[in-house]
């Protein structure tokens, strides 16, 4: 269900200037699909009151007003800015219940009863790893996989492709009752991906009657019409503070700034840009970027600009934040892509990643620290780090079919005081559903791929 959507006064239109400015490719995050309910104010703004004065808490986001991005290509924008809100406020993930785990397995065919185990909610499969199973996070973003190997021939009711993927069309209808099932109506489908007999279809949903980024539920569609992989988000959304929000002009010149946000984890990069498409095996819930080029070299376009919400990590934990949504397409490569701008006014934001600080100096209470490696033994993972002796560490690792998105969270351990820079190097174990295998590990602070040492 979603939330009612709030209907702020609007901004007057300005025209877009023919420029070229940097921009920053936003890493999606964890992929998904989420939706909304309700606040108990029926829509009200919120304000917590975090200053004193009824205003907003601050938002600590990781890479602050500019969020995670990379220094970005050339971008020509032409045409007239669209209007947007002066206020738009923000959506937080909550736990899952069993019920709704429930109601997903039925849809999907996994049998068996959902059972808990270690924070992770899980039906179906057999020892020997065949069969639909279905695993679910039970904490916040409720992270969802589905997958079939093996087991015994199942019915379809739809006729064989002969090697072909099914229609689109097909391939939509087939994926309704799961898009369904968690709560994703009214979201956008798209079935026009393809990777051998298979098909895929996403739903990117509208929250609070916004569209989203980074939000992405999707099911794989075999030859016979049937539901062989998904993956997704399903924690329910609710409505947190409202914030006062920028224009997209102003968006743009925060993109406009070199480094405003992470390199995504290839180096000091001049220029990263967006795939056309993905190799099979590749994690769709993660950034897919080409290799570094002289920005002088790569010129993008903006076609499209609309005001919605955008994943980010805020205080380490996913959430919708109001953001400006940018379609650019790239020369050569005919399918677009999305550059998300977070739009909350940079007065109500705070960098949450860790940075270092110079020596007596204090260091910053939250963020996180880069993984340098790992090291897997069973369903333990290990992780190597650089850190400071004035901060604790913890570990947590969020699994899907082809990865392990790991991150290593930083909390000062006196905030506020002095602290000598003696860098140190920590590890962390993590334990996993299953054993790692071939899957990759992958660290969210920068969205880099962690080697194995």
């Amino acid at each position: 269900m979603e939330s009612e959507p709030t209907r702020p006064h609007r901004r007057h239109r300005s025209p877009w200037v023919t420029s070229a400015v940097a921009v920053a490719v936003l890493a999606a995050g964890g992929g998904g699909a989420y939706w909304a309910s309700s606040d108990a104010e029926g829509g009200a703004p919120r304000a917590s009151g975090g200053s004193g004065d009824g205003s907003p808490e601050p938002l600590d986001i990781d890479g602050g007003a500019g969020g995670t991005g990379g220094t970005g290509a050339e971008l020509t924008v032409r045409g007239d800015l669209p209007d947007g809100p002066s206020s738009a406020a923000v959506q937080r993930p909550g736990s899952v219940s069993r019920a709704a785990v429930e109601r997903l397995a039925r849809v999907l065919g996994v049998p068996g009863t959902v059972k808990s185990d270690h924070g992770v909610w899980k039906a179906g499969g057999t020892p020997d790893g065949a069969g639909p199973v279905l695993r679910v996070n039970k904490e916040a973003p409720g992270t969802w996989s589905y997958s079939y190997y093996g087991g015994k021939p199942r019915k379809s009711r739809a006729p064989a492709q002969d090697g072909l993927a099914v229609p689109a069309a097909e391939a939509l209808r087939r994926a309704a009752p799961v898009f369904a099932a968690l709560g994703l109506k009214g979201a956008r489908t798209d079935a026009s991906e393809v990777s051998g007999v298979l098909r895929t279809v996403t739903a990117d949903p509208r929250v609070a009657g916004l569209p989203t980024h980074g939000w992405r539920s999707a099911v794989q569609v075999a030859s016979d019409g049937l539901l062989v992989t998904g993956y997704g988000m399903m924690a329910p959304l609710t409505r947190g503070d409202t914030y006062p929000v920028g224009s997209a002009q102003e968006a743009l010149k925060r993109l406009e700034r070199p480094g405003t946000g992470g390199d995504l984890g290839i180096g000091d990069c001049p220029t990263v840009v967006p795939k056309p498409s993905r190799a099979p095996g590749d994690d769709p819930t993660l950034p897919q970027v080409l290799p570094c080029v002289p920005s002088a070299h790569r010129q993008m376009e903006v076609r499209k600009a609309e005001f919605g919400l955008s994943a980010q990590f805020v205080a380490g934990r996913q959430t919708l934040v109001p953001s400006w949504l940018f379609e650019v397409v790239q020369e050569g490569v005919t399918r677009p892509s999305v550059l998300a701008q977070p739009a909350v006014d940079p007065a109500y934001v705070r960098d949450g990643r860790a940075s270092p600080a110079p020596s007596g100096t204090a260091a910053p209470a939250a963020g996180a620290a880069k993984v340098e490696s790992y090291r897997a033994e069973g369903t333990q993972l290990t992780l190597r780090f650089w850190g400071g002796v004035c901060s604790d560490y913890t570990a947590s690792a969020d699994e899907s079919g082809t990865a392990v998105k790991v991150k290593v969270t930083v909390v000062q351990k006196d905030p506020g005081k002095a602290c000598i820079m003696i860098a140190e190097r920590f590890t962390r174990t993590v334990r996993l559903d299953t054993p790692l295998g071939d899957r990759r590990v992958v660290d969210l602070s920068d969205g880099s791929t962690v080697p194995r040492k």
